[in-house]
């Protein structure tokens, strides 16, 4: 049952009879169990809905466009949790005061489906996959990491962890797509069991739709034991990738993708844009380097300026790419993460206070902009660490703006 927290402005909802607080019960006598449900009964022109407030029933009938939203808004839905204990998990290893969002392990694949959260499957009942089936949620991102089951006991810290290949194989043969990752845990999921895991994953092309292959992110929280990818490993996994591109994929379509981050710890250049097909899986690092690049302009107003943070990953490809080509008048200051460890170089884990801290031990002209990193705040305007954007200009008292992922976008705000 879901419970609605906003009504859209002049949205086909907004009538005046429902209200924040009703509870929908069905729409078109279907009964709409979450927002899953919501979204396939809203899809009709004639809806007649009914909703419950406090302990008394209403009915209403509205009348829409087959492709119009109905503009409700609901309270957050109970999130599906995972039940692992991966060796190398993010959440298990936080420390104290962070986001809240940060210790929930979710592994919902409904949040697969509608925002592409990747989800191991281990807690699938066959009632969800019967569902994810039958309504065609398609497609899904599925955290992979090996298909040999003594691997995969050992990655996600249970000797009850199903076999990921079954359940594939239903999708495959109902049509479902999906897109699969690969978290390379070095002693573990690399070498053969990688080739493995690639060669049956591409059994079920076209329907596996893509392979990323990424290296584990380690902090000073992980277990002791794990190794993390260094620059010789990062080769041997970039070579793997072009293995597999050459045993299955085809021209627009070339099934594995390396991370950027291999291609930085390797040292080598960033491939170029043909490499990434139609960006399957940008938002798990493969491709989001060059797609920046490929953001600026040919010329850049000579008034830009301003200081502009950045991961230590990310002030490589600063100053091997853009530094030297353009004529910037900006300070670069890396920010070394102090909260997780030095081993973690990407932006979108960087903390308002090791970001602050940084900044305060530079002499800033107080004139000139700060300028963010797109991914180290959140939807909320937050920092990992509960920090907002005013924190940072309360205590700089500097303007400080988040830039965009396209640079572009970027130099409009500051110039």
């Amino acid at each position: 049952m879901l419970k609605i927290a906003n009504i859209i402005p002049g949205a086909p909802a907004d009538s005046g009879e429902l209200k924040p607080g009703d509870k929908l019960l069905t729409i078109n006598g279907v009964e709409v169990k979450d927002f899953i449900d919501f979204r396939y009964a809203e899809a009709e022109e004639e809806l007649k809905i009914a909703f419950l407030r406090g302990e008394k029933q209403f009915t209403l009938a509205i009348n829409k466009e087959i492709d119009q939203n109905l503009g409700l808004e609901f309270e957050p839905d109970r999130i599906i949790r995972c039940r692992n204990k991966c060796i190398f998990c993010f959440c298990h290893n936080n420390p104290r005061q962070l986001r809240r969002s940060l210790y929930v392990k979710d592994d919902d694949y409904r949040y697969s489906f509608l925002h592409g959260s990747f989800i191991t499957m281990t807690n699938l009942a066959e009632a969800d996959i019967e569902r994810i089936i039958s309504l065609r949620l398609s497609p899904m991102y599925i955290s992979v990491h090996a298909t040999d089951i003594d691997t995969r006991k050992q990655l996600f810290g249970r000797d009850n962890v199903p076999s990921v290949m079954p359940v594939l194989k239903r999708f495959a043969e109902n049509g479902i797509e999906f897109h699969c990752q690969v978290v390379v845990v070095p002693g573990y999921n690399d070498n053969d069991i990688l080739y493995k895991t690639a060669d049956d994953l591409a059994s079920l092309r076209p329907y596996a739709s893509s392979l990323a292959v990424v290296p584990v992110g380690l902090t000073n929280f992980s277990r002791p034991d794990l190794r993390s990818v260094g620059p010789k490993s990062a080769l041997e996994l970039i070579n793997a990738v072009n293995d597999f591109r050459l045993g299955y994929g085809e021209p627009g379509n070339q099934f594995a993708y390396a991370a950027d981050e291999l291609f930085i710890k390797a040292g080598l250049s960033i491939p170029e844009i043909d490499y990434y097909d139609d960006f399957p899986q940008i938002e798990n690092g493969i491709g989001m380097v060059r797609d920046f690049l490929d953001t600026f302009p040919r010329k850049i107003p000579a008034n830009i300026g301003g200081y502009w943070v950045t991961s230590r990953s990310m002030s490589f490809i600063w100053r091997k790419y853009l530094m030297p080509k353009y004529d910037l008048d900006i300070k670069l200051i890396p920010v070394t993460n102090e909260l997780f460890g030095p081993k973690v170089t990407v932006s979108g884990l960087l903390s308002g206070r090791d970001i602050l801290n940084t900044l305060k031990r530079r002499k800033l002209k107080t004139d000139q902009p700060i300028v963010l990193p797109p991914n180290c705040l959140n939807h909320d305007g937050l920092f990992i660490d509960d920090l907002t954007v005013a924190d940072l200009e309360n205590e700089l008292k500097m303007n400080v703006v988040q830039g965009s992922y396209s640079f572009k976008e970027t130099l409009r705000m500051v110039s």
